[in-house]
Formats: C-alpha cells, structure tokens, sequence
C-alpha cells in the first residue's frame, strides 16, 4: 500500500507506504476507518490514513510476541547494535524525505525546525546502538561466604508505544530506539494526523534487516488503538508521550488489565527566571527559542516568563526587537522557506481552541480576561493555514487560566518579580513539573534555584536544549519515569534477583 506525494520545493516525489505495518509488511486494517491528513500550513489533504481497530492492535502483539518469544530475545547485542547502525545510516540517507515528511504533516519549518528533529535523532540512534552491550549489565551482590546473589537487567518482552503530534517522529524515535537496545520488541501507535514520516521510517527497518515482527506501527484513534494498547493483556510495558488527562487514562488501564508498567511524559507549563544580573541578550535568545520554537508546541515551552522588575522594562523592549527579528513565517508562509522559523500549529482544532483561550473563553470565574496585555509580536497575514504569529500577555495574575493551563502554541505569559523567594514560590505554583530555565551570572543563585525548583529538567542560561544523553522527564503531574540516555534504556528493563547457594 503506497501512494505518491509530491513536494515541488525539493524537487522530490516521495513513494510513501500508508496502511499498518506487522510483520515487515504494509496491510490493509481489518474496518474500513480512515482519516484525510491535513497539511497545516496549506489546509490541504496530504493524502488518507487508514485507521487500526482493536482487531488489528490484538494481531499486531502477536506479531510482536512471536517475534520476542524466537528471535529477538536471542539476539546478542552486537546484532542489535548492527541493526541500529544500520537504521542510522539509511535515516542519515533518507534524511531530505523524513524531514519532507514532518514539514508537510506536522508543518514543521524544514531548514530550521525538521531538519534538526533529523539530526539529532540520526544521533540518538547511533548513541542507543552503541548502549546495547553497556546499559544492559547486572550486579553481584556478596551475602555471606556460603552465599551470593546476583542480578539480571531483562528486557519486558512486548512494548507498547504511543507517541504525539508535535514531535512525530523524534519522540517515536526516543522511545523506539531505546526498547530495542534493551531487546525489547514494539507497538507503537503515531496520532492519526500525523503518521507519515513513522511509516515511512517503517519502510527502512525492513531495509535495515530487522526481523519480522520487531517493529509494528498501527494508526488509529486514540479511543480505540490507544485504549486497546492501554488494557491490552499481552503488553508487558506502556510508553506514552500526550497530555495529563490522556495519561491519567493510560494508568488507569494498566491498573485495571495486568498491571503493566507504564512510563508517562504529560504536560509542562514550564517556568524561565530571568535575574537582574543574568546576560540579558543571551537570555533573550534562549527564552524567545524556547517558546517559539516549534510553533509553541514543546510541552518544555517556557510559557511562564517571569523578570526581575528593575530590568522588566529593558527585557521587554529587547525581547520584541529580536523576536520581529529572527522568528518569522516566511516569505508566502512556505516552511520550505530558508527565512522561515515560525510555522502553523497542527490543526484547524489546535488553532481555534487557542484562540478561544486568547479570547478568555476559558478564563477563571474570578478573572477579567479583558483586563490582559495580548501583543502579537509578528504579523500574520496568511491566506490559508492555522498560523499564530508569537504573542505575548502581560497584566496576568498568577491564578490566571494563561499562567496555570497549556496553551500549546505561541504564547508566553511575562509577570515581573522582586525576589528569589518570591519568584521560586511562583515558578512552583503549578500542577507540572516537565522542566525549568533560570538566568543569572550568580553561581551559588543559580545552583539554589536548581535544588529548589520542582521539575525533571533545570536550564542553566539556557532554555530547551536537550540532550540524548541525560534523562529527561517531569516532577508532578507531568509525568513518572525517564527517557534518554542510560534511563532510555534502563526504562524497559527489569530487575531479576538470582539467590546462588555455593554450599553442599
């Protein structure tokens, strides 16, 4: 099952394989459920999706348990390490049509947004290629001269994955690479509006020589895949990546079926200190990226700007100038555009719930909406598309719907402060703990920020730049595990004990 989707900007067609994919092939879903994927920056159908049904999710464990159960438990982790390789090399070659992909489906600016998202998962995957015969190790444990113990790192056996929209195929990527070094075999599951790129992905694992069964990718909605996914007795292990509500409903399943471990990572509203004594254009920089980029839809955004009032003034009028400067749409409002670093949100649903929130529909009874600061800092005259030019809100209070909801797009709340102990209590007032950035040239300030703020990341005068090789997760309703790095790995494994008596 393929089609053919055209991307005139890069001179290049791509032959691009649609249906489920089980058992190294491309079939046809067992119902009759599809959905047109939309390009966000166009409002024009890309192409349609057929839809997964809880029969198909059932088919596709299977596959993954045949294929755990015979072959993938007994590869050694020089195979699997081969293969990683492998699938590195063949990202790296396809790297124009995969960053093609998350442009057209995710309108993700290609120069400055996807083609990034490319790059660093070329990196993760040569880096969890080489973790398989590193992080996978046990420990001997002494107990007494007649006795000792020791232990065994396991994989889980049949993984379930679910992944979002905002990061298609990098978040697939964080969590598949790493449940296969630690020799797992894999469901995943990519929201139904924004399939493409894991599907073709699928393509190269059969090119790369995965046997079958290893990797099965199953679209669908997330009521039916996602739930089946959820409760589904065959899962050993759930990986999701989406928002709180979702993932207060992924536990609920596994505690209602088999109790299956289950790694969440949820929202952020996430907070970025800016000291009087910080390096303002270096925070500026930061800040504004860390908001911006991505349209917004980073669930580590810095939507929560608070500045120390005596150099409020200044921060504002720089952090105007150079968001007009350097964060644009493009000429045209093409995300094939070299100038181009601002696309549109995901969906016409996206792009008005956004809105609304801007228009106070959802606002605390005890708030004045018209009573807020909005300033879009860029202007947005497209024809067509769901593009939000970068906005930000001041004269919020603290209780606001903007200070304590995510908005998800392009929009940063700014709020001055007096003090340290002022601006740690309001960084922390909030149900999230995704992550942090604090600026300041202060050592000791610095440090005392990251000891007392309540979240899994903390920035030091920098503001989202992750890196594959340290752990990544939230505090609080934002989320329970880790991903990258060692705990990319560590995360499906499991620990058995093995008592060894050496006397007669």
């Amino acid at each position: 099952m393929f089609t053919e989707i055209k991307v005139p900007q890069l001179d290049l067609t791509i032959k691009q394989p649609l249906g489920l994919f089980i058992d190294n092939e491309f079939v046809k879903p067992s119902g009759q459920d599809e959905v047109d994927t939309i390009n966000p920056s166009t409002n024009e159908k890309i192409t349609t999706i057929p839809l997964a049904s809880a029969e198909d999710v059932d088919k596709a464990v299977k596959a993954a348990r045949k294929a755990y159960t015979h072959v993938w438990a007994k590869t050694t982790p020089d195979e699997r390490g081969k293969l990683l390789l492998k699938l590195g090399d063949l990202i790296e070659r396809d790297i124009k049509i995969l960053a093609a992909l998350e442009s057209i489906d995710a309108g993700k600016p290609y120069h400055t947004n996807a083609m990034m998202d490319l790059q660093e998962i070329i990196q993760l995957t040569r880096y969890f290629a080489g973790s398989v015969d590193k992080f996978n190790v046990g420990k001997v444990i002494p107990v007494k001269p007649e006795k000792f113990v020791y232990t065994i790192e396991q994989p889980y056996g049949v993984v379930a994955q679910i992944v979002p929209w905002n990061y298609p195929l990098a978040m697939a990527s964080w969590k598949i690479q790493g449940a296969l070094a630690a020799g797992n075999t894999i469901v995943i599951k990519p929201a139904e509006n924004t399939s493409l790129s894991l599907l073709y992905l699928a393509k190269l694992f059969v090119e790369a020589g995965f046997p079958k069964g290893v990797l099965n990718v199953v679209p669908g909605a997330g009521g039916v895949v996602g739930n089946s996914l959820a409760k589904h007795e065959g899962i050993d292990k759930l990986s999701f990546t989406g928002s709180t509500s979702v993932g207060a409903k992924m536990l609920e399943q596994s505690g209602n079926s088999n109790l299956k471990d289950v790694t969440l990572e949820l929202g952020g509203k996430s907070p970025a200190v800016v000291f009087a004594d910080a390096n303002l254009d270096n925070a500026i920089q930061w800040i504004a990226s860390g908001i911006f980029f991505n349209t917004g839809q980073n669930c580590t955004a810095n939507s929560r700007i608070y500045v120390e009032e005596g150099i409020y003034d200044t921060f504002m009028e720089k952090f105007r100038e150079h968001t007009r400067k350097n964060w644009k749409f493009g000429e045209k409002y093409d995300m094939f555009d070299k100038e181009c670093t601002v696309g549109p949100v995901i969906s016409e649903k996206q792009y008005k719930s956004i809105k609304e929130t801007l228009e106070g529909k959802y606002a605390n009874k005890s708030e004045d909406p018209s009573q807020w600061k909005l300033e879009e800092l860029v202007e947005c005259r497209a024809p067509k598309g769901f593009f939000i030019p970068p906005t930000i809100i001041t004269n919020v209070s603290q209780n606001s719907s903007l200070m304590q909801n995510e908005i998800f797009g392009p929009v940063a709340c700014v709020c001055k402060f007096k003090n340290y102990e002022e601006v740690i209590e309001l960084a922390n007032d909030t149900h999230y703990g995704l992550a942090s950035a604090v600026f300041t040239e202060n050592i000791r300030k610095a440090h005392r920020f990251a000891r007392d703020i309540l979240a899994g990341t903390v920035w030091i005068n920098v503001s989202n730049d992750v890196e594959i090789s340290a752990p990544f997760g939230g505090f609080k309703m934002s989320g329970i595990g880790r991903e990258l790095g060692y705990y990319g790995v560590e995360t499906y494994l499991q620990t058995k004990s093995v008592h060894v008596n050496t006397e007669y």
